[in-house]
C-alpha cells in the first residue's frame, strides 16, 4: 500500500462547540485532534493490494469509501447510520480481519457490547488471537470462555479507547503492542453493496449493538463455564510460552 499520510497535515480538525464538548466528553481526545488520514487513493490500494473479504467471491458485496469532509467523526451516528460501519484499515493490514466479521466477533461485541471502532487494537488482536488458537486447534471460537478470561476496560472518558484486559490468573496472550496510537487515524466507511443486506443490520434493519459508539458499556462477563468450555479454557492455558512466534503475539 502507499506510505501513510502525516496525520498533522491532513485536514483541520472540527471544531466542536462547547455543548458538543461536554455531549462528547467521554471520547477520546485525540478522535477530535486527528481525522481519519484515508483517502480514496488509498482504499483502491488496499483492494488491489490484499483481500478484505473472508469469501473472495463476495469482494464485490462491500464498498469501501473514505470519511467526508463533514463526516469523518466515527463517534457520531448520523442520519445515515444504517449505511455504513466505521473500520480501521490495521483491522486488515496487521491482523487479518476479514468482511463480513465472524459469528465469534460479533458475539463478543455485543454482550459487551462495545463498537467495533471503539475498540482498542490490542482488543481486536485478543479477540484474533484466541480466534484463531482455536481454529488451529480444531474447536470452534466460543465466546463464553473469551468473556470468562477477558473483560472490557474502560478508560476515564477522553482518555482512550475501548479493550480487553485478563481477569486475574487467566492471561492468555501478551497484547499486540504496549503503545500503538495511530491506527486511531486510519478508519473509513465499509458500505454494502446495493442490494445486498449490510451485516451490521439485523432482520428489521436496526444496527447491531456494536456499530456506533456508546459513552457507556456494558459488564457483561461469564463467571462459569460448563464442562466443554472449561476443558477449551484449560487447554488454551496449557499451551506452552512462544507457540504464537508466528503472529504478532505470544502465548503465556
Amino acid at each position: 500500500m502507499a506510505k501513510k499520510k502525516s496525520c498533522q497535515n491532513f485536514r483541520v480538525p472540527l471544531v466542536l462547540s462547547m455543548a458538543e464538548r461536554e455531549l462528547h466528553g467521554w471520547v477520546d481526545e485525540e478522535v477530535f485532534t486527528h481525522p481519519s488520514v484515508v483517502e480514496a487513493d488509498m482504499l483502491l490500494e488496499l483492494r488491489h493490494e490484499m483481500r478484505v473479504t473472508a469469501d473472495r467471491a463476495a469482494e464485490g458485496d462491500f464498498l469501501l469509501e473514505a470519511a467526508g469532509p463533514s463526516n469523518w467523526l466515527p463517534f457520531r451516528a448520523q442520519e445515515d447510520r444504517t449505511r455504513f460501519l466505521w473500520v480501521y484499515t490495521e483491522l486488515f493490514t496487521r491482523l487479518g480481519v476479514r468482511l463480513p466479521f465472524t459469528e465469534f466477533q460479533r458475539e463478543v461485541l455485543s454482550r459487551c457490547p462495545v463498537a467495533a471502532s471503539q475498540l482498542h487494537l490490542n482488543g481486536w488482536g485478543f479477540l484474533r488471537t484466541f480466534e484463531r488458537m482455536c481454529l488451529h486447534f480444531g474447536f470452534r471460537p466460543s465466546w463464553p470462555v473469551f468473556l470468562y478470561t477477558y473483560q472490557l476496560h474502560a478508560p476515564p472518558p477522553g482518555k482512550g479507547f475501548m479493550s480487553f484486559r485478563a481477569h486475574q490468573g487467566r492471561k492468555l496472550f501478551d497484547s499486540f503492542e504496549e503503545s500503538i496510537q495511530e491506527f486511531k487515524w486510519h478508519y473509513f466507511k465499509v458500505l454494502s453493496f446495493p442490494g445486498k443486506r449490510p451485516f451490521w443490520l439485523d432482520d428489521e434493519s436496526t444496527p447491531f449493538p456494536w456499530v456506533y459508539w456508546k459513552a457507556e458499556v456494558g459488564d457483561y462477563h461469564i463467571t462459569a463455564l460448563d464442562p466443554l468450555e472449561t476443558l477449551a479454557f484449560e487447554f488454551l492455558q496449557s499451551l506452552p510460552v512462544g507457540l504464537g512466534k508466528k503472529s504478532n503475539f505470544k502465548c503465556r
